[in-house]
């Protein structure tokens, strides 16, 4: 993981902020920003929004606004939520532990 990623990631660098910018009077949060383990997940989130959303939760196609952002974690929170109903979330997270630690 390059330095630049690492000031990004979820486990060193959240804790400095995400880096929302006020930008032409509007808070907003520039996509390299984002959490670097989060990136591509909020790129196919953003690219699976139908274009009446799109304008109202990111601008220029690489900010999201504090509404875009809020949207994205309710979103990933409710999948997280839901992939942990499943009947074999246990076996899949341990698999995934597992895999890891090797």
């Amino acid at each position: 993981m390059a330095i630049e990623e690492k000031i990004r990631s979820l486990h060193c660098g959240l804790q400095a902020g995400l880096g929302f910018q006020e930008i032409d009077g509007q808070r907003l949060l520039p996509l390299q920003h984002v959490p670097f383990e989060l990136q591509h997940i909020v790129l196919h989130w953003i690219n699976a929004l139908p274009e009446d959303l799109l304008v109202e939760l990111v601008v220029d196609g690489d900010k999201f606004t504090e509404t875009g952002w809020s949207a994205f974690v309710s979103w990933m929170t409710h999948t997280l939520d839901a992939a942990q109903r499943k009947p074999d979330f246990a076996a899949s997270a341990q698999t995934l532990v597992i895999a890891q630690r090797d």
